[in-house]
């Protein structure tokens, strides 16, 4: 019992911890249009966001073994999520505020029957998901990583959970360079995500 209260108020310390640096990030007015913003430790590095499924699923592109000539660099969804204030903000200025986090989870398809790696189910024959395997994150910082367009690209393991608790900044070969000279809008592929186009007035 002693040992359940203890890491109940241990939890409760970390998450009053992140509480506080977050609102003293809104406070100096580094990031104030962002409720849950990005935790970096002394080190520069950033740490593993929290309940990130809880927050506005944009999209899940998916790029499959099947589709690439068996050698796709990620043969996975990518489930896209993005923290609640900061999508209210995208939908109503059109541009994400500083302090932006995209967590993109990387989730397996389901063993494929076919040679293109698909499989048949209840709704017909298609790529479905299976279990989680990897976990990137980005960050848009625009003096912290003015080099690198004002993003941050970080991988927190490409394996099944649990993730790194923390991870370094990627090297531009790895994520950055792909975004620059790639992405539809501010180093985002927003063509991927109609999710981000709110719904007409009425419909919502």
């Amino acid at each position: 019992m002693k040992c359940v209260i203890a890491a109940g108020l241990l939890s409760a310390s970390l998450i009053a911890a992140w509480s506080a640096g977050v609102a003293a990030d809104r406070a100096t007015g580094r990031y104030p249009h962002v409720e849950i913003g990005p935790k970096f430790d002394a080190k520069g590095d950033l740490e593993l966001p929290r309940d990130f499924r809880r927050w506005i699923f944009i999209g899940a592109p998916l790029t499959p073994h099947g589709l690439n000539g068996g050698a796709a660099g990620f043969p996975e969804f990518h489930n896209v999520y993005v923290e609640p204030a900061t999508y209210d903000h995208y939908v109503e200025r059109d541009e994400w505020p500083e302090g932006t986090m995209m967590v993109k989870e990387l989730q397996l398809t389901k063993s494929g029957t076919f040679d293109d790696g698909s499989r048949t189910e209840a709704s017909g024959r298609g790529y479905f998901p299976g279990v989680p395997n990897g976990m990137d994150v980005s960050v848009k910082d625009s003096e912290r990583f003015a080099a690198t367009n004002g993003w941050g690209f970080f991988n927190f393991g490409h394996h099944a959970p649990p993730y790194a608790a923390t991870a370094s900044a990627a090297p531009v070969e790895a994520c950055a360079g792909c975004h620059i000279a790639n992405a539809h809008e501010d180093m985002v592929f927003t063509e991927f995500y109609q999710q981000l186009r709110p719904l007409p007035p009425g419909r919502r």
